[in-house]
């Protein structure tokens, strides 16, 4: 369970019972977790005053152990990162809020941002 206000992620086993805390992987946001038990964290509000030592973006790790095997730092170009998610061809995807991105004479962006993991080989 994300659990922002106390910079932590708590773990629970399938009947409710609590089992661990996580902190190292930020002020969660969102969590995403895939059928490989990779986990995925967004992070919006991490700052030196909030909770030093982390930054605002998305740390990816397991879902067994806790580790983190990767950060994808915030560039803070589309507002707050909340939502997360993954497919299975490795592409993340970050989900905003607080955004009203609009083109000139165009449709509104879509509020999410994709990182290739995988390029496509030619």
């Amino acid at each position: 369970m994300a659990d922002r206000g106390n910079s932590r992620i708590q773990i629970f086993d399938q009947e409710g019972r609590y089992l661990t805390e996580w902190k190292q992987f930020g002020r969660p946001s969102g969590v995403y977790i895939d059928k490989n038990d990779n986990m995925y964290v967004s992070d919006s509000t991490s700052t030196e005053k909030t909770n030093p030592g982390f930054g605002q973006g998305i740390r990816i790790g397991s879902a067994k152990d806790g580790k983190v095997t990767a950060y994808i730092p915030e560039t803070k170009e589309l507002s707050a990162l909340e939502g997360v998610a993954a497919d299975d061809a490795g592409n993340i995807y970050g989900g905003y809020t607080n955004t009203l991105n609009f083109t000139k004479g165009g449709p509104s962006e879509v509020n999410f941002r994709r990182w290739v993991k995988n390029a496509p080989s030619h």
